[in-house]
């Protein structure tokens, strides 16, 4: 009716406040997968806290974004960039989708980080132009939508190729055996005739290199995956390393878990 006030209320969440959440959730899932898969392989886990710091904050941080308007997503968006810089070496595990435990931590975390920051400032937006909404609509929607089957196609092919990229090899009449668990190399120092070959294993989940700069030999190592590796005929002592987790410019066996000696007679 003409000159009736229109008294309706409108309740729900500003638009692209679900979509923030469900990024940040994904940064917090991310660490606690990578815990779940170290506590299955039993990995020593003496440095959890590095892990539930990320799970707890962003745990956090997405419950503050659901709950509460524009302070909580400019919180959000700090403690999103901040936690981008904090475990930036995530990023690594983009690049190997044949390893299911590098990979899917990887794609939940960065572009959950960066779906959650960008979500929260068009949040911020949308709540200041009056746009709520009772629950997820249009652009917002299909962003779930898409979000999820990502990860869940994603999901599937890492899984798929891990299993059947997955090498195996045999240690029968190899000079050296070496295996990599905890972040380590079972052996600090091979010594190995030249012409030879060594057996070299991964016991971890996640991937890594047998890499010996000088002799041109770069293996990489799946989940479970192990390789017999041929030792070139030139006698002399270099440095083996895991390229991820050790420093390719000047690997120190003294002190570096991810690299050490080898000795080629």
């Amino acid at each position: 009716m003409a000159g009736t006030l229109d008294t309706t209320v409108r309740i729900g969440k500003a638009r692209w406040t679900r979509l923030a959440v469900l990024g940040f959730g994904s940064a917090a899932a991310a660490p606690l997968i990578l815990l779940a898969a170290g506590a299955a392989f039993g990995l020593d886990l003496a440095d959890a806290t590095f892990f539930v710091i990320p799970i707890v904050v962003f745990s956090i941080v997405a419950s503050l974004v659901w709950r509460f308007g524009t302070w909580a997503k400019i919180v959000g968006i700090v403690l999103g960039l901040l936690g981008a810089l904090m475990l930036f070496w995530m990023i690594f595990g983009l690049f190997v989708p044949n390893n299911f435990f590098d990979f899917i931590p990887s794609v939940l975390y960065v572009p959950g980080v960066l779906l959650g920051v960008a979500s929260s400032v068009a949040a911020i937006k949308a709540g200041r132009r009056g746009h709520l909404t009772a629950r997820a609509e249009g652009g917002e929607a299909r962003g779930i939508r898409i979000a999820v089957a990502t990860v869940a196609v994603l999901a599937v092919i890492s899984g798929v190729l891990t299993v059947t990229g997955r090498s195996t090899a045999d240690a029968t009449g190899a000079a050296a055996q070496v295996a990599m668990k905890n972040f380590e190399f079972s052996s600090e120092q091979i010594t190995v005739p030249a012409g030879s070959t060594i057996y070299v294993e991964n016991d971890d989940p996640f991937f890594h290199t047998f890499t010996v700069d000088e002799l041109g030999i770069d293996e990489g190592f799946t989940v479970g995956s192990s390789k017999t590796i041929q030792i070139p005929s030139e006698p002399g002592t270099y440095i083996f390393y895991c390229q991820p987790h050790s420093d390719p410019e000047s690997p120190d066996p003294a002190d570096d878990d991810m690299a050490g000696t080898l000795i080629v007679t």
